[in-house]
């Protein structure tokens, strides 16, 4: 199946190689900054290159200076005000690690070159995206665009997009291939190694990556151990498009955290490690949480007499293994323990073609088909399930009404289906419904963007815009956690959510090039889907007997409205040469407008305030210091735990977390222009939290104390 797909894509960029090729229109060029509407607010600094839009922010990796040498593309994510980070630790690469605006994965986007990665999810967390698995050397550009405005995104994009940018392939003038090399090693063993490469031989281009990553841990049982291998070859087309096709696999091994606490006799106490008393596991039971992963993706662009046209598409496969010793009956521990294994396997598969036709210098129109089919299954048994479909097709214009004014409007149809798992081991969940479910949706969204620049009103407004997007919210029940929540089959009851999205957008370079980004955002969410098992009075047990056919009916609810209010203040630029700063502010407010429990729980799980912060001073030509600070206010955490042995058993629990400061301080310091075959070779030391702030994370475990480090890159 995923070389036919694969396939089906290369008939079709070779067939359109061979049209004539379009000579009025030419494709982006790489490194040029899209245009995301109206003017382009650019704040360079020793830390940064931001693009500031009025529809979002492009980040350009290449120029972006962090204090340590990051693991994944989450790293980065951290710094930017719009992403919570949500991760159980700073030292183990995690899954679904983030929220934007106060939203989970399943609402909002990540995608890379534009093309949404999905799964079904489930298992231990929601599991759509391990950020563990995208290294920075695969990424040139990360595109952020906050809101549900664009119709070339899917529905989920209630939050935003994250979209990552690969480097497109390019020729050089030579034989020899750039390579870049990094190594690090830090506190608790924690070491970064990688090398990455990119050549071509006239127009055949090649890149080719590896990574490893491997850590002790802060608390006890927390080691990582992660290999990642990329490579890529690619084809530059006469006409500046180009074909490419890429493979990238990843071996992880990550231990689960466990009691540490001389209050609980099985934990057995070491004083060498935190105390940690809510985890569900004790050292002699081991916990583990192993993966694998392979992916396949397939990237076209192209000038053609009809427009700019782009074809991407992907297959992949990841299976994750969640092991533990535990007794074989707790009641009668004498009769010895077991090893028990939960085996998933999950398989998906997108195509996206899009094509953009510029009628004008003031008309722009955008074509996108958008298909994705996602499976799962147990691994152990080969099982590969049909879970969820999703097409969709888009249609969006651009249009500068007037010299000034720039409208893009759009409309989205998206066609979800989703199978609904309806057995157990000895039987069904609802008796008087199939094994599996079917269940369809579909809608019409229709998207809208203004934007007004402001310079021509007077000299104190230049490069100045003001905008308004509004738009239609709408998302199925489409993710694991919604139609399969801890197995049950939720999804039998569930309705689409419904609603509608504002932004109201700032842009302004105040001096120099000091620039503001404002964004007031405005949500109202009919029928939002919440979790509801600890309030649901439709769950059978031997005490609550339930009406034939009703089973499960409140386990997931559609809470009558959630209203949220947010706002996220950015500002960077250079106040100096050689100094160079970011601020950033966001305010979210979450109100459910019902009397459900559940809608409590939903408006609680967020921080109000948070604040984040960067200093960069250039003190010698070649010594840069770079200090960095975080504040999250307090707000309470829901944790679904998975508590075995059967694949269906979990825990929901809530846990406070107090406020806190993180504050981390590095110096990097250029050590050599040239040194034999090998350039640009920098040295960094960093220490983060450095005024060793005592915090918990995102399980309600002790966050991670002071921690030092050192690492080197260099080019050849």
């Amino acid at each position: 199946m995923r070389i036919g797909f694969i396939i089906a894509l290369v008939v079709g960029a070779t067939l359109s190689v061979l049209l004539p090729q379009a000579s009025a229109e030419s494709p982006t060029k790489e490194g040029q900054v899209q245009d995301l509407g109206r003017i382009e607010v650019t704040a360079e600094g020793e830390r940064e290159t931001f693009t500031f839009s009025p529809t979002g922010i492009t980040l350009d990796l290449d120029d972006y200076q962090t204090i340590t040498i990051p693991q994944n593309v989450g790293d980065i994510m951290r710094d930017l005000i719009i992403f919570d980070f949500r991760g159980e630790t700073d030292l183990v690469p995690g899954i679904d690690t983030f929220q934007m605006r106060g939203f989970d994965a399943e609402r909002f986007v990540t995608a890379i070159d534009g093309l949404t990665l999905r799964k079904t999810g489930g298992r231990k967390s929601s599991n759509i995206v391990d950020y563990a698995y995208l290294p920075p050397f695969l990424i040139e550009k990360l595109e952020i665009l906050p809101g549900p405005h664009s119709a070339l995104y899917p529905a989920k994009s209630i939050g935003g997009v994250a979209n990552f940018i690969s480097r497109a392939p390019k020729k050089y003038e030579t034989l020899k291939p750039d390579v870049t090399a990094s190594s690090s090693i830090g506190t608790y063993n924690t070491q970064n190694h990688s090398v990455y490469g990119r050549g071509s031989i006239q127009s055949l281009t090649y890149d080719t990556g590896y990574q490893k990553y491997a850590t002790d841990g802060y608390l006890r049982n927390s080691e990582a151990d992660i290999d990642t291998v990329f490579g890529r070859v690619g084809y530059v087309l006469p006409s500046g498009g180009h074909l490419a096709f890429s493979a990238a696999y990843a071996d992880t091994d990550r231990q689960a955290v466990v009691n540490n606490d001389p209050s609980i006799k099985a934990s057995n106490y070491d004083k060498n490690f935190p105390r940690v008393s809510d985890s569900l596991f004790n050292p002699w039971q081991t916990p583990t949480w192993d993966g694998l992963s392979y992916n396949f993706r397939a990237n076209y662009r192209q000038p053609t007499p009809i427009g700019n046209l782009s074809a991407d598409a992907y297959y992949s496969e990841e299976t994750r293994n969640r092991s533990y010793t535990d007794y074989i009956n707790a009641k009668r521990p004498s009769l010895g323990t077991r090893r028990i294994n939960m085996d998933t396997r999950w398989v998906q598969q997108a195509v996206k073609i899009q094509d953009d036709i510029p009628f004008s210098d003031r008309h722009t129109t955008t074509l996108e088909f958008d298909y994705a089919q996602v499976f799962d299954g147990d691994n152990r048994l080969d099982e590969k399930n049909d879970r969820m479909t999703v097409l969709a097709g888009a249609f969006q214009h651009r249009w500068t009404l007037f010299p000034r004014l720039t409208l893009t409007a759009g409309l989205r149809f998206e066609d979800d289906s989703v199978r609904v798992s309806n057995t157990t081991t000895t039987g069904k969940y609802i008796t008087t419904k199939p094994d599996w479910i079917d269940r369809h949706w579909s809608a019409l969204l229709p998207k809208s963007f203004l934007t007004y620049e402001l310079d021509d009103l007077s000299p104190a407004l230049r490069d100045t815009s003001v905008s308004v997007g509004v738009s239609r919210i709408w998302r199925a029940p489409d993710y694991h956690g919604d139609y399969n929540p801890q197995g049950r089959p939720a999804g039998a009851w569930l309705e689409p959510e419904e609603g509608i999205g504002v932004d109201f957008v700032l842009t302004r370079r105040l001096f120099g090039d000091v620039s503001l980004r404002a964004n007031y955002s405005y949500y109202v969410i009919d029928d939002f889907i919440a979790g509801n098992s600890r309030y649901a009075k439709f769950t059978p047990s031997s005490t609550n007997k339930v009406t034939p056919g009703l089973e499960y009916k409140d386990y997931k609810i559609n809470l009558d409205q959630v209203v949220r209010h947010g706002l996220e203040l950015e500002l960077s630029g250079r106040l100096h040469p050689r100094f160079s700063f970011y601020l950033g502010y966001a305010f979210q407010d979450f109100q459910s407008m019902g009397d459900e429990p559940a809608g409590t729980d939903v408006a609680s799980d967020h921080a109000a305030h948070r604040f984040s912060a960067g200093l960069r001073y250039k003190i010698l030509d070649r010594t840069l210091l770079l200090l960095d600070w975080q504040f999250q206010d307090e707000q309470v955490l829901e944790i679904e735990e998975f508590v075995g042995p059967g694949p269906d058993d979990y825990i929901l629990r809530r846990d406070p977390i107090d406020p806190y400061n993180l504050v981390n301080f590095g110096i990097q310091q250029e050590i050599f222009d040239k040194f034999g075959p090998f350039s640009k070779g920098v040295v960094r030391v960093y220490v983060n939290n450095i005024l060793n702030e005592t915090y918990e994370d995102a399980n309600g475990f002790p966050g991670t104390d002071r921690t030092v480090g050192i690492g080197f890159t260099f080019k050849m």
